[in-house]
């Protein structure tokens, strides 16, 4: 079963804590699954267990695995890692089984008894611990073990044979993403990220392009520019002070948010909310490409000091996502319509691991085999070789958030 959230308690009182849960979310209008003891779930929960699911649109009744996400199985969850985005709970063998995917693209947060394990912050009544990413544990005994992303040897071949295996990576990323899907929307600034997805995803659905902005902002005009050169449907919304503030009152992670965080909850959520106004089914972000392929200035400004320092950087950044980025923005974009990630991919992120910088940093250009990468796929020369800008600047969003 597919969800956008759960919780399973153990114990003596897990009725009383579960149903404390459902009052803590049910302000959220989610349509709340519930169920317990022995004859729920299949009979798969034991007599005392507590099983909470809640999502958008409410799709019958319960049955394990409860994915949060998404998850394309090449074996037993539990066993082998699958392809998506996904925090599981399942039973196996009589046991009680959670874990994350490899890069932690969806939370999944623990009790300090081991008797509650969640997907959503919201459902436990103080803050809990928020286990790593690609951890399997079992409830009540708290064995656990890692699946880690399985990371390609290093990248061997000229940069244009790469960046033809990375187009394949990224073609079969979005397409196992929409499939199945007849309308989709992407959270879009006209940037480089965006504007692949927005092409690949034109492949297999109808596609809407959703942004938000400022007045005063480069997205606002450019945006709406991007989209007709790239044939796509083009909804904008613009957003002022007073927008902003009540799109922020909404706001609720497990972590006190800085500045970007105010400004990419607004901005996500907005485009968020475009999105399930406009008809899509789900909303993709592009999240990741810029750990993956060298985006930021602070990576060049690394490497001229020291290539190994930029790389790691790179990857801290990378793994560091599981424990913030991908937290707020899923929750953002959650509460409206569901959102995947396409660059989060295992195959994706695994290959992009292994590239040499000299691939994504050459001279001043960076992530400069993503732009080759898309110059094959055919996503128009003048947004190919845009510079980059991020999207809370670019919006305009982040000046409201100083």
């Amino acid at each position: 079963m597919r969800t956008n959230g759960f919780a399973l308690f153990r114990g003596p009182d897990s009725r009383d804590r579960a149903e404390e849960a459902v009052a803590r979310v049910s302000r959220q209008n989610r349509s709340i699954l519930f169920s317990f003891g022995s004859g729920g779930v299949e009979d798969q929960l034991r007599g005392g267990d507590c099983l909470v699911a809640y999502s958008l649109e409410e799709k019958g009744g319960l049955f394990f695995p409860v994915v949060h996400g998404f998850a394309e199985e090449r074996g037993d969850i539990d066993d082998r890692e699958p392809h998506g985005e996904f925090a599981f709970v399942t039973e196996g063998n009589g046991r009680i089984l959670a874990g994350r995917d490899s890069l932690g693209t969806r939370a999944l947060y623990i009790d300090e008894g081991r008797t509650c394990v969640a997907s959503d912050h919201r459902l436990f009544p103080q803050r809990p611990a928020l286990l790593s990413r690609g951890v399997r544990i079992e409830l009540g005994s708290g064995e656990q073990r890692t699946v880690k992303l399985e990371r390609q040897p290093e990248v061997q071949g000229t940069e244009e044979e790469a960046a033809g295996r990375l187009c394949t990576l990224l073609e079969e990323s979005v397409a196992r993403r929409v499939k199945g899907r007849r309308r989709v929307a992407v959270s879009f600034s006209g940037g480089l990220d965006s504007s692949l997805l927005a092409l690949l995803a034109a492949r297999h659905a109808e596609v809407v392009l959703c942004s938000a902005y400022t007045e005063s902002s480069t997205d606002h005009g450019h945006t709406e520019k991007t989209a007709e050169s790239l044939g796509l449907e083009h909804r904008g919304a613009l957003i002022d002070g007073a927008d902003a503030a009540e799109v922020v009152r909404s706001l609720d992670l497990p972590f006190a948010p800085g500045p970007m965080d105010m400004a990419l909850w607004c901005l996500f959520s907005t485009t968020s909310k475009l999105a399930r106004e406009n008809g899509a089914e789900l909303i993709l972000l592009g999240q990741l490409a810029d750990e993956l392929f060298g985006g930021y200035m602070k990576y060049t400004l690394e490497a001229r000091k020291d290539e190994v320092s930029a790389i790691r950087m790179m990857e801290h950044d990378v793994a560091a996502s599981a424990n913030g980025a991908f937290i707020r923005d899923e929750l953002a974009c959650s509460r409206f319509i569901e959102v995947r990630f396409p660059f989060a991919d295992d195959g994706v992120a695994g290959f992009g691991l292994a590239l040499p910088l000299a691939y994504k940093i050459r001279g001043g250009e960076r992530k400069a085999i993503l732009r080759t990468a898309a110059s094959m796929l055919g996503l128009p020369e003048e947004i190919v070789r845009a510079p980059k800008k991020a999207a809370q600047y670019s919006s305009g969003l982040s000046k409201l958030f100083r």
